[in-house]
């Protein structure tokens, strides 16, 4: 089973534990990025615009992990800027979790 996740400057599968790593560094970049000043309210949004391919066990799970990381750790670090994230779980079925 592949489970992609599109973030700002990639897509990325999580395959292995290297997988995930990389996704963990590209979502603090995606935060770095953010809090540049440079960076437009527009474009800001659509850094921290997280999408999520696939809403069977492994999409859904790995939507509520980044979700918690968010909440839980990033925030502490970026808290400017936690209005303007978004997470998109994106599922081609009729139904979240369906087996």
């Amino acid at each position: 089973m592949w489970l992609f996740v599109i973030l700002w400057t990639c897509v990325c599968t999580v395959q292995e534990v290297e997988d995930a790593q990389k996704i963990r560094r590209t979502v603090i970049d995606c935060f770095e990025r953010a809090c540049l000043p440079s960076v437009s309210e527009e474009e800001k949004k659509r850094i921290l615009h997280f999408a999520i391919v696939g809403g069977g066990p492994t999409g859904v799970e790995f939507a509520a992990a980044l979700h918690d990381f968010v909440s839980e750790d990033l925030v502490k670090l970026y808290p400017g800027i936690k209005d303007l994230v978004k997470i998109t779980l994106l599922e081609a079925g009729d139904h979240i979790l369906s087996m």
